[in-house]
């Protein structure tokens, strides 16, 4: 039997044909692409459709995830960006478990879909502002548990920081995870402050966090992912490096596949534009900013890895002010040593 069609076009370049009895056909340029993304569709790979949203789609081919998404979505490592022309995915015939074909030249979804790279440009992460003084950096992430307090979800651990003592207003996730989030508190510090070697290290301060929570991204997931972001953009190379190697040591299965992906990539140094642009105006000093930048993060994604931020820079910060006397008679001692 053969189908009427009707073609439509964008000024951006994209296709709809749509038929009266079958899924549309749709053809749309790839604008952009995370550099882990592009990285991988050049080996080429057979995926499939891991799941389905309004403004993005996930393949999967073996442990790599790769996100397919709307402007609207953002940048990010493992993410290309295409231009649907307004419409919803799941509108799109798009379904879990349908064949994807993967090449340096186009993506495929099954016979009706194809994204070409022609015009795509490679998507990087800007480099970090210059952060401010330790005491300033305090006063930020104080403005932001503030604001936290007042907007955060009661799902996930955005409160964290509301709730000082146990008490009947916690969730059960929150009370799993406060002792977990202080005995990687305690590690953290412990590897700032170079008590032993974060090599050897117990694993279970990080691996206690991984996991912990529902959803495709879990809270403990995303909390680890705002830690490694803001150790990153305060240069604590050492911190961030120890962290790094104890999730990568960790074992598999602990999460969700894809969840396991983007975290293994933040420890990589990738993470999205949307955590990048909180992290820098955490840095900056612009709590409000910051807020704005990730509030809109799932449900409550965006505020697990806030926590994961403010969480960390408490500590970071903690440790340069003990540190900063010691620091200034040192050099103190070296500049009179000199005459």
């Amino acid at each position: 039997m053969t189908l009427d069609t009707n073609v439509m076009q964008s000024r951006d370049g994209w296709n709809i044909r749509t038929a009266s009895h079958a899924d549309p056909d749709v053809v749309a340029p790839i604008l952009r692409a995370g550099i882990l993304a592009r990285e991988f569709c050049r080996g080429g790979a057979h995926a499939e459709v891991a799941a389905v949203f309004e403004r993005s789609l996930y393949l999967r081919s073996a442990d790599i995830f790769v996100c397919l998404g709307a402007p609207a979505v953002g940048n990010g490592p493992l993410t290309l960006i295409a231009n649907f022309g307004g419409s919803n995915l799941s509108d799109l015939g798009f379904r879990p478990g349908r064949p994807a074909f993967i090449c340096d030249r186009y993506i495929a979804i099954g016979d009706k879909a194809r994204f070409p790279f022609d015009r795509c440009e490679l998507w990087r992460r800007p480099r970090w502002p210059r952060a401010q003084s330790s005491l300033q950096l305090t006063e930020v992430a104080r403005a932001i548990a503030r604001l936290t307090a007042a907007e955060a979800p009661e799902e996930g651990l955005g409160r964290l920081s509301c709730w000082h003592e146990r008490g009947a207003g916690e969730t059960p996730l929150m009370r799993l995870a406060r002792p977990r989030v202080a005995r990687f508190q305690s590690w953290m510090n412990d590897v700032l402050e170079a008590q032993r070697d974060p090599t050897t290290a117990s694993l279970e301060p990080v691996v206690g966090l991984i996991g912990l929570g529902p959803g495709l991204t879990p809270s403990g997931d995303d909390f680890l992912a705002g830690a490694l972001a803001i150790l990153d953009a305060l240069a604590e190379r050492q911190a961030h490096a120890a962290l790094a190697r104890t999730i990568a040591a960790a074992p598999r299965g602990l999460t969700s596949p894809l969840s396991d992906c983007l975290l293994r990539a933040a420890a990589a140094g990738h993470v999205g534009e949307t955590l990048c642009r909180a992290i820098s105006a955490v840095i900056s000093g612009a709590a409000e900013t910051a807020v704005a930048a990730i509030r809109h993060v799932g449900h409550s994604s965006g505020w697990d890895m806030l926590t994961g931020v403010t969480t960390t820079l408490a500590v970071v910060v903690n440790a340069r002010l003990r540190t900063a006397p010691a620091k200034i008679l040192c050099r103190a001692r070296q500049t009179q040593s000199k005459y």
